[in-house]
Order: C-alpha cells, then structure tokens, then sequence
C-alpha cells in the first residue's frame, strides 16, 4: 500500500514536471509564431521579406531535425532534457543578441531565422522527453500537458497583444528571455537517464537485454529500414499542406464569402478551442480505440474539413468545418506521438518523433509557400480545389501506409 502511494506520488510530481515544460514551451511558440510579422515590421521588413525569413527558418529547422535526432538517440553523457534545456538556452541567446541589435536587415534576418528555427528544434524533443517515459509504462498524461499547452498559447497571444501596444514590439524578446528561462530550470529536474534514473527503468519491462544492447541505427539506414512508417511521414506532410493554407490565408478565403478580420479571429478560435477535448480526454480515447485507427480517422477528417471549406457558401460552413479541427488536427498531433512510439523501437525513437514533426513541418513550408503563389497567379477556389486534391492524397497515402497496432 506505501509502495502504491510513493508511485502514484512520483507518477503526480513527473506529470506536474512536464506540465510544468510543455506550458512554457506553448506560451513562448504562440509569442514568437503569433507576432513575427509584428516584431518584424517594427524592424523595417516588408511582407516578402517577412515570409522569406519564414520560409528560410523552417527549412533550416527541417535540414537539422533528422541530424539532432540521431544525435539525440546515440548521445550518452548528455541527457535528453540537457539538450532541450540546451536548445532553449540558444533561444535566451539569440533574443538577448536582438535586444542589443539595431535595424541592420541582413544580421536581424540571420539572428531571427537561428531564432525561429531553435524554436522550431525544441518541439520534438519536448516530445521526445514525454514518449521517454510513456515507453517505461509511467500514467503521464501527455494529452492533458498539451491541452494545458494550447491554453497557455491562447492566453499569452492574449497577453502579448496588450503588452506590445502598452509597450513596444521589443517586449516580445524580454517575454522569451523570461519564458525560456523558467522552462530551462523545470527541465533541467526532469530525470531522462537512461541507465541508473529515477524513471529509468521499465515498469512494463517492454524492452529485453537483447534490445537495451543495441545501437541506434544512423539516420539513413532507419530510412532503408522503415519504409513503410516513412511513406506514412510523406502522407502526413500532404494533410499539412492544407492545413497551412487554411490557417495562412483565411482572410483571403473568408473574404469574397462577406468575412472579414474579426471573422478570421473567430474562426481561429473555434479551431483552437475545438482541440482541447481531444487532447485533454485522448487517454480515455486510447482505452476505447486502437492508434492505428485513430490515425486514419484524423487523415479522413482533414479532407472532409478541407472539402466542406471548398464548398463552403457562406461562413457557417467555415466555421462547421473547423471545428472538424477536434477530430482532424487534435486527432492526429496525439495519435502519432503514441503511434510512433508503438512502432519504433526505444532506441530509435527521438529519430521517429523527430520525423513525424519534421513531416508537419515540411508539409507547412510547402502551404505557405504555395498557397502564396497560387493566391498570386489563380483565384482562391483554385487554390482551395488544388489544396483538397493534395489533402485527399494524402489521407489514401496515410490509410495504406499506416501499420495495425495491438
């Protein structure tokens, strides 16, 4: 009985520890995500150059996961959690460099891709650190850690919005610096050793000696090795080029429809505030329903949201399509955080987080980038039609490469 309450107590302090890691992590995303156009704006930028520096920092995010990730799974003196308190460490860096920077284009530009790109980097491994101990049968409630994430990502947007116009574009910086700070003290507690670690060892015993012996396999060779899972990233990444042109040009598509700036926000809220049941109540979702099918369910319902926008005659349809986000979005952002985990081995597994988060990444760059374009040289119903038709690929894709789960 005292053995059960010890374990319940340290189940309860390792959840507040993470909850304690994913808020901060979402707080200081929706701070710089959010106001990016503003800070830069504030800096002498044009529009253009503001979505070149966007581009530019996802796509140096997407060079690098893969290569951190197999450096994650081989490294042994330094713990997982050493390395995101690391990365956040560069985040406190490069704000504290724009502090001090004039408005010198080319050296804010470069500062503020290493910037954004950091923040981009840290997302899987926050990830990462959360599969650690669900793969050691420990009752962390990751849905509920990254419900409370996208909370704190609504209310600081909210905050720095107030901040900003009381203030100026550079209380933006001084939030991060204090944000990333907070999140290096609470992750450096968290215990991630892999040998000799307070959450170290398996309570389901899932892994044999056989398996703790083994090594990481390098990046290519896990490519050779799991075609399969990723054929599955490439599906993902198709649903996410949709995605990114819903939440990237909403105006543009609510416009000819009668919408108009608040009609935006309300919509985004609608699809921010329908992913929180999904994430706070996905355990119960997992008791009742195999990953496998809850990732082919989320991959349906992206193109269903995406259909139901292409044919949308007026804003209720937008809205009633976004709240499919509970079901598309939300679905698949849990799902294939347990999926991956289920699929790839231990040894390998900040490889697999780390993909599947570059997948969505990947798929974002492309959303932007062409969504953009198309808006320039057709009409928005030709981007929406050209949108759904890759999302639909990509559901067919999801649907044939995604493996049965026990």
């Amino acid at each position: 009985m005292f053995g059960g309450n010890m374990e319940n107590s340290k189940q309860l302090k390792l959840n507040l520890q993470y909850i304690g890691m994913q808020v901060p992590y979402w707080m200081g995303y929706s701070v710089l995500g959010t106001f990016t156009s503003v800070f830069l704006l504030s800096r002498d930028f044009t529009n253009g150059q503001i979505g070149m520096v966007l581009a530019l920092a996802n796509l140096l995010a997407a060079i690098v996961q893969p290569f951190l990730a197999s450096f994650a799974d081989r490294m042994t003196r330094i713990r997982l959690s050493q390395l995101a308190a690391g990365m956040a460490a560069l985040l406190v860096l490069f704000s504290g460099v724009l502090v001090l920077l004039p408005k010198e284009f080319l050296i804010v530009a470069v500062v503020y891709v290493l910037l954004y790109a950091c923040l981009v980097l840290l997302q899987p491994l926050t990830i990462a650190i959360g599969t650690f101990f669900i793969s050691r049968g420990y009752g962390l409630n990751f849905g509920l850690a990254r419900g409370l994430g996208s909370l704190a990502f609504a209310g600081a947007a909210a905050v720095t919005g107030v901040l900003i116009e009381a203030f100026s574009a550079n209380i933006i910086l001084f939030l991060l610096i204090g944000i990333f700070l907070f999140f290096m003290v609470i992750t450096l507690f968290l215990d991630t050793r892999k040998h000799g670690g307070n959450y170290s060892d398996s309570l389901l015993m899932i892994e044999t000696a056989e398996d703790q012996l083994e090594e990481p396999i390098d990046l290519f060779s896990f490519m050779k090795k799991y075609k399969r899972f990723m054929g599955l990233l490439a599906g993902a990444s198709l649903l996410f080029v949709f995605h990114t042109i819903v939440n990237s040009y909403m105006f543009q598509i609510m416009q000819p429809l009668g919408g108009s700036e608040a009609n935006v926000g309300t919509s985004l809220s609608i699809a921010a505030l329908s992913e929180l049941p999904t994430m706070f109540f996905f355990s119960w979702l997992l008791k009742h329903f195999k990953i496998h099918s809850l990732m082919r369910g989320a991959a349906l319902f992206f193109s269903i949201k995406a259909l139901i926008i292409l044919f949308a005659g007026n804003l209720f349809m937008i809205n009633l399509a976004q709240g499919l986000q509970m079901v598309g979005f939300a679905m698949h952002t849990m799902a294939s955080v347990y999926y991956t985990n289920q699929i790839i081995p231990q040894k390998d597994l900040v490889k697999g987080q780390t993909l599947m988060a570059m997948a969505n990444t990947v798929g974002g760059i492309i959303g932007s980038l062409v969504g953009g374009q198309m808006l320039n040289f057709l009409s928005v119903q030709a981007m929406l039609l050209i949108g759904t038709v890759i999302s639909i690929i990509g559901t067919v894709i999801v649907w044939g490469t995604v493996q049965r789960t026990s």
